[in-house]
């Protein structure tokens, strides 16, 4: 098994993960191959009893065949010998003649001819085949019990009897066919009621079926053979396309679990990059109202002093300590007033670093959170000549995680300025609007810079893929982007751009929108 992670192994499904579960296919697969065995064999089996089906039908065509012959000739004179003895079931007066030179014959009728024919077949051949009926004349050609419910199939009009049955020297297929009445049998049968056309009797043929069964075994043990050897080389190629499919896997899923790692360690890196931008601009932004309240207090200190010396003069003039006591209201006001603006500062970068260092989930104003990005951005900014306007609702409140949405957006104005407008050093402008729909918020960031070609714009969400690789660039920013917006916010991003016409950004994200007070914070 390869090395991986316990996680990576429980992300793989149980049917991949653990060998066990192969046994369930294996199963099936044995059981499909058995099944389609049985009925390979079993065609086998029946396209042998066919042809010794055939075999019988063919005895069955020749003896009738005889018969007709005999019948056309009103019988045949053969010489009486032991084993050709006058029939005594045959009442004709010309039945026994005796030849001019003393030559004994006797007349064979179909029927008797019938019965001397099936015993020579059953020495010579080992098959059996012999006249019956439900009416015999000769009582030993009374039907056996197989033969009478054959007959009385016969005259109900079915054509022939073919079944294997058990027998003393083991299984026998038995085959049978109907003996019709025609005009030269009414001369023997006329007196027991028969008509043209009736059901006379039939002639049955047995065979032993353990030759029928020996023919098919080779056949069959090949197609036993052919089939374990199937299932055999199936199973071994199934088992090592699913242990390859196996190792696979588990070496896919922990390089994506890597790769889902090395991302967020991406995006947490990306996260203290724009940390860091935030508290530049917020230092730079706080030490003018505080440098500005500090001069305050300190001519505030020097107005005092003066004071003092005046009342220490007899004469206090009165107009110069009113002029004092309103430079000290005056440093009072300006010092307040740089205070606020620092204390302002001071709450926008607690939120605003609290939300891109956390995935806190909050109800948050949309409008604020651009002012907050763009405050953070102002040491950037400041350097470059950009105009950005913002189109947002002022009383559009969402709920959700503010920090992606803060991260988000300051790698879009971070991509402009550096792709759009050479790095800060051209001119132009951006735009960022936000619109609400049913239940989902639509935010469009636009720019007049440089614009892409259409090679650039088919990469722009590769990891690493950059133009100015040379001056610094990871490649990383519109891919962390597409991650934030498709993986986290569970929306989508696509871009719009033509060389020297500017690009836009169109980004929808659901996101639950709140009518009620705003939060306080």
């Amino acid at each position: 098994m390869p090395a991986v992670s316990a996680e990576a192994a429980h992300v793989v499904p149980a049917m991949v993960r653990f060998r066990r579960w192969w046994l369930l296919p294996l199963l099936v697969w044995a059981g499909a191959s058995w099944w389609l065995l049985q009925e390979h064999v079993s065609d086998i089996r029946e396209q042998s009893i066919q042809v010794a089906t055939e075999g019988a039908r063919n005895m069955f065509r020749m003896v009738v065949l005889t018969r007709s012959w005999n019948a056309s000739h009103a019988g045949i004179y053969v010489p009486v010998t032991p084993r050709t003895l006058p029939n005594p079931y045959l009442d004709s007066p010309r039945r026994d003649v005796t030849t001019t030179d003393g030559q004994a014959l006797t007349l064979i009728n179909p029927a008797y001819m019938t019965r001397l024919i099936g015993e020579m077949a059953q020495s010579d051949l080992g098959s059996v085949f012999r006249l019956t009926s439900l009416n015999p004349i000769r009582p030993q050609n009374a039907a056996d019990p197989w033969e009478h419910t054959a007959l009385l199939a016969f005259e109900r009009g079915v054509k022939e009897v073919v079944e294997l049955t058990p027998a003393e020297t083991g299984m026998l297929l038995r085959y049978m066919a109907p003996l019709m009445i025609e005009k030269p049998c009414l001369q023997c049968h006329a007196h027991q009621g028969y008509k043209l056309g009736d059901v006379r009797g039939g002639i049955s043929v047995s065979q032993r079926y353990a030759p029928i069964e020996a023919a098919s075994a080779g056949s069959i043990w090949q197609t036993q053979f052919n089939y374990g050897l199937l299932f055999v080389i199936t199973a071994a190629t199934g088992w090592m396309l699913l242990e390859l499919l196996r190792r696979r896997w588990l070496e896919l899923v922990g390089n994506t679990l890597e790769l889902e790692a090395t991302r967020g360690e991406l995006l947490q890196s990306e996260k203290m990059a724009s940390l860091g931008r935030m508290v530049a601009g917020f230092a730079h932004e706080i030490n003018t109202p505080v440098g500005v309240a500090v001069s305050a207090v300190s001519n505030t200190d020097e107005a005092l002093n003066r004071i003092d010396a005046l009342l220490l003069q007899e004469d206090v003039d009165e107009d110069s300590l009113r002029n004092e006591l309103q430079g000290l209201r005056q440093g009072g006001a300006l010092a307040m007033s740089n205070l606020r603006r620092a204390a302002n500062l001071v709450k926008s970068f607690k939120r605003t670093s609290i939300d891109q260092t956390s995935d806190q989930v909050r109800t948050f104003e949309m409008r604020e959170l651009i002012d907050d990005v763009l405050f953070a951005l102002q040491s950037t900014l400041k350097k470059c000549p950009i105009e950005i306007s913002v189109h947002c609702p002022s009383d559009l409140r969402l709920h959700g995680m503010p920090g992606l949405i803060q991260q988000l957006l300051t790698n879009l104005v971070m991509n402009a300025i550096q792709h759009a407008f050479a790095g800060g050093t051209r001119a132009g402008k951006i735009g960022i609007r936000v619109t609400r729909l049913a239940k989902d918020v639509h935010l469009e960031f636009s720019d007049d810079g440089d614009g892409m070609n259409a090679e650039q714009l088919s990469r722009i969400f590769e990891p690493f893929y950059t133009t100015r690789r040379s001056e610094g660039g990871s490649g990383l920013g519109l891919y962390i982007c597409y991650n934030i917006v498709t993986s986290q916010l569970g929306g989508s991003i696509q871009c719009h751009s033509q060389p020297q016409a500017g690009c836009r950004f169109d980004i929808h994200f659901p996101a639950a929108i709140h009518t009620n007070t705003p939060e306080v914070s």
